[in-house]
């Protein structure tokens, strides 16, 4: 997993580079995170995963359809082009706050990325220095 900066161009266009676009397949979707924050990019089989999740759960529940209009009804899909960007819309960017020139940090988690604009990282990371994390009541082995 890595983290690293990269920089909006003008058309809205970030490149990803080589050993994620391995990891993650030519084709994949960005949208919302439940973080506003963030945007989330999945591989087409992680998205297709939790598009079935969101299909087995009853929406009967205003949050669950809220979520599921975010989540799935604003996703993107993208191709990565032959230099190895992918566009996205000025209005998911727009939803972190970044637009053509920001700086961005790009989380990848396996088969995903986060991201979110250089300068919510950089307050984030100084917080976060600030404490611990808390994860006594979930089940993560080997930390």
């Amino acid at each position: 997993m890595a983290r690293f900066m990269n920089k909006i161009d003008a058309k809205g266009r970030i490149f990803v580079p080589a050993k994620v676009r391995d990891k993650i397949g030519p084709r994949m979707f960005v949208t919302v995170n439940q973080d506003k924050n963030y945007l989330s990019v999945y591989s087409e089989e992680r998205f297709d995963r939790i598009c079935d999740a969101f299909d087995n759960i009853p929406t009967t529940t205003p949050e669950i359809l809220k979520a599921r209009r975010a989540i799935i009804g604003e996703a993107l899909e993208c191709e990565i082009d032959s230099q190895g960007r992918i566009s996205v819309t000025s209005e998911l960017w727009e939803r972190i706050g970044a637009k053509p020139s920001s700086e961005i940090c790009i989380y990848q988690l396996r088969d995903m990325l986060e991201i979110c604009t250089a300068a919510y990282y950089e307050s984030s990371k100084e917080s976060e220095a600030e404490g611990s994390f808390d994860l006594q009541n979930y089940e993560i082995r080997g930390l």
